[in-house]
C-alpha cells in the first residue's frame, strides 16, 4: 500500500512539473521590463514592447487575435525577441507598481496612441516603431525582421562612420539616420544631426540645410503659436527659404506653411495662392507637389455670379 501512494505521489509530482513547464512556456509575454531587458542581455535579444490597450482599443485586441496570438508568431518571434506587454486597461485595475512602470515607460518612449509596438535593443534603445499590420503573423514576421536588417545596417554605418571625417562622414551618418526614420524611430537623432551641420559647415553637400531647417521651421511655428504673430511669421519664413533652395523637398515645406499662414491666419488668399505655387514648382516631383496641381485648381475657381458663398478655404498638407 505504501508502494502505491509512493507511485501516485511521484506521477502526481511529474504531471505537475509538467503542466507548470508547458504553461510557462506558452507564456511568452513579460511584464517587468527590467527583468525583460535582464533577460535580453543574457540572451542576446531584441525587446518588443507592445504598448496596449486591453480591454477597450479594438485595433490592439485585433492586432492580438490576428499576429500575436497565433502559433507561427508565437514560434518565431521569440526567437529575436522578448516580448513585454504594456498594458492601459480601463475597466481592470493593474496593480499600482505595474501601472507607475507603464506610465513612465509610456512617457519615456513618447506614446500618443494604441497599439504601439516599440522595438529596442537591450539597453532600451528604440530602433523602430510600428502598430497594427494587415496580412497575418508571417507579413507581420517579415516587417520586423526588416526592422532588424535596417538597425544592423544602421550599427554597421555608424562604425563605418568613425573611419571617415568631414562631408564624407556626415554622408555616412545621414544614411544612418535615414534608416532609423523611414522606420519611425528617432534614436540619436539630435545628437548624430548635430554632427552632420558641423561636418558640413558650408551646407554644400545640402546636408546642413537638411537637418537645421526642420529646427528652424519648428522654432517659426513654436514662436507662431505663442504670439499669434503672423506678418512676423512671414517674414521670418522669408528670410528662411533662399538657405533651402539646395533641398527642394524642404523649400517645398517653407512655401507650404507660409501659404497655410497667409490664407488661415490673414485671409490673405491672393499671396497664399502666390506661395502654394512656389511650392508646387519647388519640388513638383513629391507626391506634395503632385497634389498640389489639383489642390491650388481647386482654390483658384472663382464662385460663380449669385451663388452663395462657399465655405472658408482651408490649407493642409495635401500629404495628409
Amino acid at each position: 500500500m505504501l508502494r502505491s501512494k509512493s507511485t501516485l505521489l511521484l506521477l502526481l509530482l511529474v504531471f505537475f512539473v509538467a503542466g507548470s513547464a508547458g504553461a510557462a512556456s506558452d507564456n511568452l509575454w513579460q511584464t517587468d521590463f527590467a527583468a525583460a531587458k535582464a533577460q535580453a542581455v543574457k540572451e542576446k535579444k531584441f525587446l518588443l514592447l507592445d504598448f496596449t490597450g486591453s480591454d477597450w482599443c479594438g485595433w490592439c485586441t485585433k492586432l492580438k487575435k490576428e499576429v500575436f496570438n497565433q502559433e507561427l508568431f508565437k514560434k518565431e518571434a521569440s526567437k529575436d525577441f522578448v516580448l513585454v506587454e504594456l498594458d492601459f486597461p480601463k475597466k481592470s485595475k493593474l496593480e499600482e507598481k505595474l501601472a507607475q512602470q507603464n506610465k513612465a515607460l509610456s512617457q519615456e518612449y513618447g506614446i500618443t496612441g494604441f497599439p504601439a509596438i516599440i522595438l529596442v535593443d537591450a539597453d532600451g534603445g528604440e530602433f523602430a516603431r510600428t502598430g497594427y499590420q494587415p496580412g497575418g503573423p508571417q507579413a507581420y514576421l517579415d516587417s520586423l525582421q526588416g526592422f532588424i536588417k535596417d538597425f544592423q545596417q544602421f550599427l554597421d554605418l555608424k562604425k563605418d562612420a568613425l573611419k571617415l571625417s568631414g562631408v564624407e562622414k556626415a554622408k555616412k551618418l545621414d544614411q544612418a539616420i535615414t534608416l532609423l526614420v523611414q522606420n519611425g524611430s528617432q534614436r540619436d537623432y539630435d545628437k548624430l544631426a548635430d554632427e552632420i551641420i558641423a561636418l558640413d559647415k558650408s551646407g554644400k553637400a545640402g546636408l546642413r540645410p537638411k537637418y537645421e531647417l526642420p529646427r528652424k521651421l519648428n522654432a517659426i511655428e513654436a514662436q507662431l503659436d505663442k504670439d499669434k504673430d503672423y506678418d512676423k511669421a512671414v517674414v521670418e519664413l522669408d528670410k528662411l527659404a533662399p538657405t533651402a533652395v539646395s533641398v527642394p523637398s524642404l523649400l517645398q515645406q517653407v512655401y507650404l506653411f507660409q501659404a497655410g499662414v497667409l490664407i488661415k491666419g490673414k485671409g490673405d488668399k491672393k499671396r497664399g495662392l502666390e506661395k502654394l505655387e512656389l511650392a508646387q514648382k519647388a519640388a513638383p516631383e513629391t507626391k506634395t507637389g503632385q497634389q498640389l496641381v489639383k489642390f491650388i485648381a481647386r482654390m483658384k475657381q472663382e464662385p460663380k455670379p449669385g451663388a452663395k458663398p462657399g465655405p472658408n478655404v482651408t490649407v493642409v498638407d495635401p500629404q495628409k
